[in-house]
């Protein structure tokens, strides 16, 4: 199993991260984008996630609601402003705990010879601090344990 790479250069007002999966870019593109799909694997195992609204395409909405086990909730949202299947994704991402601090997220799927998919998601954030308010949140965790459920997911429906 690939492990998660993360890249957040000091001063820099990114994050890059890239996993390899073992499973074919169209299938990868396809439970990235199927809001069927996205409570099996987006996010943390202990939240309930739930989609309020999903539209993949140009100008769509998307919004994912998480629940904790005391009832808590937290939401993310944002428009979808490229979608090229199964290439690529462009699309903003906040999170409505922290609302102004909108990352400008590109979701590259490369195809690898042997039948894998490289994805490569890089996030523009507003300024260094927020991308570093990000980081100190928990995120390389939490995208870990995501990326895991996806790669779960994945053995499990290829």
């Amino acid at each position: 199993m690939s492990k998660l790479s993360v890249i957040a250069e000091p001063g820099k007002q990114e994050i890059i991260l890239s996993r390899i999966f073992d499973a074919p870019r169209d299938l990868v593109f396809r439970t990235f984008t199927d809001p069927s799909t996205i409570s099996e694997w987006w996010g943390p195992a202990s939240l309930t996630t739930t989609v309020d609204q999903m539209e993949v395409k140009k100008g769509g909405i998307w919004r994912f609601v998480q629940r904790e086990s005391n009832g808590t909730l937290h939401a993310f949202n944002g428009v979808y402003h490229e979608v090229k299947a199964p290439e690529k994704l462009i699309n903003t991402y906040e999170y409505e705990g922290f609302p102004g601090s909108v990352g400008l997220v590109t979701t590259i799927f490369e195809a690898l010879p042997d039948g894998k998919t490289k994805l490569t998601e890089i996030t523009l954030y507003p300024s260094v601090e927020a991308r570093d308010g990000v980081l100190q949140s928990g995120m390389v965790e939490g995208a870990r344990e995501l990326t895991d459920r996806l790669e779960a997911l994945l053995a499990k429906i290829s």
